[in-house]
């Protein structure tokens, strides 16, 4: 019996850490599959000092010099954004410059994408941010403008 009871356990634990970005397609570009690109910088950020801003996990990704994967991820937050709550976005020469999207959820679990591609104004630079707490749209917007 406590076998079991362990295994549901961890299964628990470990779906609650794993869905983090799940059901969105920008997903995929939050894993170790990018980290080796010297290309890109990733952050990920748990734990106490997130909690004591209200963020259960922050995670972003950062992409110079690689248009191909600049696009992919452009592809992938229009895909999500098209499902988002709530959204604000700008448009620089037609290209998406910003996107702030509210992807839904309550409390704790509520989550964010935030993505600028600075390649409309000139600089080969695209960064994705994904937030996950108990936030609204007003304190991540105060948090992104530090």
């Amino acid at each position: 019996m406590k076998r079991i009871l362990f295994i549901i356990v961890a299964v628990m634990v470990g779906g609650m850490s794993a869905n983090a970005q799940e059901g969105l397609d920008v997903a995929a570009f939050f894993t170790e599959a990018y980290t080796s690109n010297p290309k890109v910088t990733m952050v990920s950020f748990s734990g106490e000092r997130l909690e004591s801003r209200g963020m259960a996990k922050y995670k972003s990704i950062s992409v110079t010099d690689d248009s191909a994967l600049s696009d992919k991820i452009a592809r992938a937050v229009g895909k999500d954004g098209s499902r988002s709550e709530s959204k604000e976005v700008s448009y620089k020469d037609g290209m998406l410059y910003f996107g702030f999207y509210f992807m839904g959820g309550t409390g704790k679990e509520r989550r964010y994408l935030l993505y600028l591609d600075r390649r409309a104004v000139g600089k080969d630079k695209t960064t994705l941010i994904y937030i996950e707490g108990n936030l609204d749209m007003a304190s991540v917007k105060r948090l992104i403008k530090r």
